[in-house]
């Protein structure tokens, strides 16, 4: 072999072209990588093999800065500079199972969302969004979310979450002055696993209490109970610690969100889809290093990937 000719200096270690890595990598995001090769063959005539494909998608992953993953786009960092903008967080956890057993990973969304009526229903169109998601302490996903959504921007923040004790301490202490907002459907859901079995309207008539600012009226309602259970004790605690952030009435006058179904759809569409299939495990690395990846492209950051193979030939 001629070691001398430009093509064959290997790129992240491997002695392949920055344009077929950068292909792996692409497609090892969305397939199984056992399936990779016969896409390649497919459609490029090039055989590949499964080791292949998962060294380069390891290779690029370590090898990508993630300042830069987490980095908002040029229009996002507008929007955000702008008080008159709204912008929207959320965060949440989702699970993937590890060699270590099931492990949390957290999820972050960041995104405009335009709200409008259908018959007589609330809607909202979700425009501009960027994520971000991170295995372990949520002290190293935090300092990635706050690149992406930064604490001192102009614009008004308004956080959907589920009302986590490190979540609401976050945003308490980093991101002041914004508005914190309790999901609505996490509510619904509390309340309907202590509903009175003997009382059929009850759920709805708290549902639209709620629904309509009415939220002492909920956990008085709560308290009048013959069923002291444990689990009805601790939904009166976290009602009455959370019922500022249940002005439910307020902020649909405001047209602003009160569910967290983008972040819900965001485990599906960034994790799931890709790392939750049947009969997947994943070791520490190389989930990490597919967390990274399916990043960079639900972001639309595929230049990182480029650049990446182009600057390292």
């Amino acid at each position: 072999m001629n070691t001398a000719h430009p093509f064959s200096k290997p790129v992240l270690h491997q002695r392949t072209s920055p344009f077929l890595q950068e292909k792996l990598v692409q497609l090892g995001c969305d397939e199984v990588f056992g399936e990779v090769p016969c896409r390649i063959s497919s459609l490029l005539g090039i055989s590949v093999s499964q080791s292949q494909v998962y060294r380069t998608c390891q290779n690029v992953a370590m090898a990508l800065d993630e300042s830069e993953l987490n980095t908002p786009e040029v229009e996002m960092l507008q929007v955000q500079d702008k008080p008159n903008e709204q912008v929207y967080a959320m965060v949440d956890g989702s699970m993937l199972f590890t060699d270590e057993g099931w492990q949390e990973i957290k999820v972050g969304r960041v995104f405009q969302s335009e709200h409008y009526t259908e018959n007589e229903e609330d809607k909202w169109r979700t425009g501009l969004s960027q994520y971000v998601a991170r295995r372990g302490h949520y002290t190293g996903f935090t300092s990635l979310f706050e690149k992406m959504l930064r604490p001192e921007s102009a614009c008004k923040k308004i956080f959907v979450t589920d009302g986590a004790t490190w979540i609401g301490q976050w945003i308490e202490q980093r991101y002041k002055g914004s508005t914190h907002i309790i999901d609505i459907f996490h509510v619904f859901e509390k309340l309907a696993a202590v509903a009175p079995a003997d009382k059929g309207h009850w759920f709805d008539k708290q549902r639209a209490s709620l629904l309509n600012g009415k939220v002492e009226a909920v956990i008085e309602s709560l308290k009048r109970q013959y069923d002291k259970r444990e689990e009805v004790t601790r939904l009166i605690g976290y009602m009455e610690n959370h019922k500022h952030q249940m002005d439910y009435l307020t902020y649909r006058q405001n047209g602003w969100m009160i569910g967290s179904g983008a972040i819900e759809s965001t485990h599906r569409t960034l994790l799931q889809v890709r790392m939750k299939r049947s009969g997947q495990r994943w070791a520490d690395d190389g989930c990490d290093n597919m967390i990274k990846l399916r990043v960079v492209y639900k972001n639309g950051k595929n230049n990182l990937v480029r650049n990446l193979l182009k600057n390292t030939a």
